[in-house]
């Protein structure tokens, strides 16, 4: 299936069968990000875009008058990059926009590959960036602020906040990322640094790490003098990069990640000689064998790419001859960012509560486990399901807001403000530190991920169906299952207070047709929290249970399952 046509849910399934290594790898931290102008393309301009608007102000300045115009010598200089036949040459007429010139097409696709020689053509009396800075109008269209970050930049800022892409080397000017994790960990977010200046590296207090080696168009915009010379586009930048002073110490970071951590390359062409600089050092330094676990390199595309097969060539230096189409063929994840971002951020968070199960569930046998497990896949794919793929932005939002809400009231009874963001994560740390933190034994969490799978089981076995909620509403639960008794919404809470919390907030109370699953005892409340009247009204009203409690000492799967269902009374 083409890259541009695979949906989330299709792309999990990709995961899930034949790239179960580097999925596993990325839900422990293991890639470092690389990203380029084809993970934006659904927010700014890409390089097409780019070559017409620096087309368009050279030719918008040109003064007839005069003979020896700068600007029109500029742009004999930039159209002397194209390869036209005579025809298409006489057919563009410098008084015309450069959109209504026939041959428009093939002069974009030409630049595209030139851009940083387009780049390098300024007037004669203007400053060297001129065409970057004032023919890109760089800061005006790449740090838009009413331009919202996609699918892809939300997913990446969740898996950010996960603690699963902690180190993102980005070749793209615009601040989207930036503004994702604003959403999704509110305006006041300590989570992610960006790294632009040499000294900017002495600074680690951050969980994360965005390597802007091409600038950012954002702070350039409020800081000209610090950060217009740090916008890198032009050819005579590129070339001689990492051995440049200015850029030696992001460079070595750069280096440093392509030899410590695997690479996952999300709409890079990797054409530009400094991206191609680091990681032929990197594998001089380091080469890898093949087969590596998880892959060294994978590449979001729907097929490798000419520049992209160099870099596997020196990554696989000693094995990339006599295995290329099974280099190329592992290497290659054919979605996508839009759709293999979301995606991986699924498959994260159901990669985290299944490797809970085992610590949740001790007596049980491992083909019992595999059941939660399964459990746990159907709501992941249930939720990845109800994606739209004409509007991926939309779901991502939905979906973060219900997921960040969902472990919000688990965990604190309380719904986060807009100040706080739209998501909380399951954990802040890859796999194997999650399953090593000191606390899982008593946050809940362990229990929380034998309810999912619980649910998951029961939805497996016809016991009960997932229906979509809003999570605008207070008593919007986690899950709404329907069952032959009804519908209700589900709430989980990891402690006493979390619990008191969410009656004193009114997103449940006992007269409600409501299930609380706790994760350890039900505590005692002391008073009744009524909503409506009292009286017998003919349909349930409040189940609260303890799932540990019901998992205590058990051995087998089903006597849980029968005593959840029990409890669940659906």
């Amino acid at each position: 299936m083409p890259a541009w046509d695979i949906t989330i849910l299709e792309t999990l399934a990709l995961l899930d069968t034949s790239l179960p290594d580097f999925a596993a790898g990325v839900a422990e931290d293991s890639y470092a990000v690389w990203l380029g102008a084809g993970i934006s393309l659904g927010k700014l301009p890409g390089l097409t875009g780019v070559a017409e608007a620096v087309l368009e102000h050279v030719r918008s300045q040109i003064n007839d008058a005069n003979p020896a115009c700068e600007f029109k010598v500029c742009l004999d200089n930039i159209m002397g990059l194209v390869v036209l036949n005579v025809a298409q040459r006489a057919a563009i007429d410098y008084n015309t926009a450069v959109a209504t010139w026939p041959p428009i097409d093939e002069i974009r696709r030409q630049l595209v590959s030139r851009y940083g020689t387009m780049l390098d053509q300024a007037p004669a009396s203007k400053p060297l960036d001129y065409l970057v800075w004032e023919g890109v109008q760089v800061v005006t269209r790449y740090a838009n602020p009413t331009t919202s970050p996609g699918p892809e930049h939300l997913g990446l800022a969740a898996l950010i906040m996960e603690g699963v892409a902690s180190d993102i080397s980005s070749a793209n000017w615009d601040n989207l990322i930036e503004k994702a994790i604003g959403i999704l960990d509110g305006p006041t977010s300590s989570i992610l640094q960006v790294r632009v200046l040499p000294g900017d590296v002495q600074s680690n207090v951050r969980r994360a790490r965005l390597y802007k080696f091409h600038g950012c168009a954002a702070l350039a915009g409020t800081d000209e003098p610090t950060y217009r010379s740090r916008i890198v586009a032009r050819e005579a930048q590129i070339h001689g990069w990492a051995d440049k002073p200015e850029n030696q110490v992001i460079a070595g970071k750069l280096l440093d990640l392509a030899i410590s951590k695997a690479t996952l390359m999300l709409g890079l062409s990797a054409q530009d000689t400094n991206i191609q600089e680091v990681f032929v050092k990197a594998k001089t330094q380091l080469p890898a064998s093949y087969p590596t676990h998880p892959p060294a390199v994978m590449v979001s595309e729907n097929q490798i790419g000419t520049h992209q097969r160099s870099l596997l060539q020196n990554f696989y230096r000693n094995d990339y001859e006599g295995q290329i189409a099974a280099i190329n063929a592992a290497s290659l994840v054919q979605a996508y960012a839009r759709s293999l971002l979301p995606a991986l951020w699924l498959h994260v968070l159901g990669a985290k509560l299944a490797a809970m199960i085992e610590k949740a569930t001790p007596g049980l046998i491992p083909a019992d486990r595999e059941r939660l497990r399964l459990g746990l896949v159907k709501l992941r794919d249930l939720a990845a399901g109800a994606a739209n793929p004409a509007d991926y932005e939309g779901y991502m939002l939905r979906a973060l807001h219900a997921a960040g809400r969902s472990l919000s009231l688990f965990s604190r009874g309380r719904v986060a403000t807009g100040g706080d963001g739209i998501y909380t994560p399951l954990t802040d740390k890859g796999l194997t530190q999650t399953l090593a933190d000191p606390h899982l034994e008593t946050d809940g969490l362990l229990e929380l991920s034998l309810a999912l799978g619980l649910i998951g089981c029961g939805v497996l076995e016809g016991h009960w169906t997932c229906n979509e909620n809003d999570a605008a509403m207070a008593k919007t639960g986690a899950v709404s299952l329907s069952g032959i008794a009804g519908q209700s919404e589900v709430f989980f809470v990891a402690s006493a207070h979390a619990a008191a919390q969410l009656f004193a907030r009114g997103h449940v109370a006992d007269d409600d047709d409501t299930i609380v699953i706790h994760s350890f005892e039900v505590p005692v409340r002391a008073a009744r929290h009524p909503t409506s009247a009292p009286g017998r009204t003919g349909k349930l009203t409040l189940r609260e249970f303890s799932v540990s409690s019901i998992a205590e000492g058990a051995v087998s799967l089903d006597p849980i399952l029968r005593q959840f269902k029990a409890e669940m009374a659906l």
